[in-house]
């Protein structure tokens, strides 16, 4: 199994894309119904991430085996825009990079500081890679009959 997919990320619409992208070749891998709608929920959180914070990047789909023997599903979403300076505030639901979101902007600011989190929940596996050239943050998903724990 070897095969992969590089989505450019503009808009938002480029976003919904790459996550219908995600879930089909989530599906032809072998995901469940569940597992594939959760990778099709990380794609499109990263991708809009991407539109949001960095004005776009590319969103990359690859099936794969592991040295291991084991079948995954990555999503890579690398963009050039600058580095999450508080990895704790961001991935911590309610808040972002800069610390907790007041409650009053919650539903003015496009999102409610959930996505990291949801993402961190949803994948089986994710890390961030960021320096100057950019940042990738890398989710994976262990293919049916290869999982090590029951999600579905």
């Amino acid at each position: 199994m070897a095969s992969e997919r590089r989505l450019p990320i503009q808009t938002r619409a480029d976003a919904l894309g790459g996550a219908r992208v995600v879930r089909g070749m989530a599906l032809e891998a072998g995901l469940s119904a569940v597992q594939a709608g959760r990778a099709a929920l990380v794609a499109c959180e990263l991708a809009s991430n991407m539109v949001r914070h960095a004005g776009g990047g590319i969103l990359i789909v690859r099936e794969r085996t592991k040295r291991d023997g084991r079948n995954e599903l990555m999503i890579v979403a690398h963009d050039t825009g600058p580095e999450i300076p508080d990895l704790d505030s961001a991935f911590r639901d309610g808040s972002s990079a800069a610390g907790p979101i007041a409650p009053e902007l919650l539903l003015s600011r496009g999102g409610l500081g959930t996505g990291l989190g949801a993402i961190v929940r949803l994948a089986d596996a994710l890390e961030l890679h960021q320096g100057a050239s950019g940042k990738a943050f890398v989710a994976r998903f262990v293919l049916a009959g290869d999982r090590r724990r029951a999600r579905d």
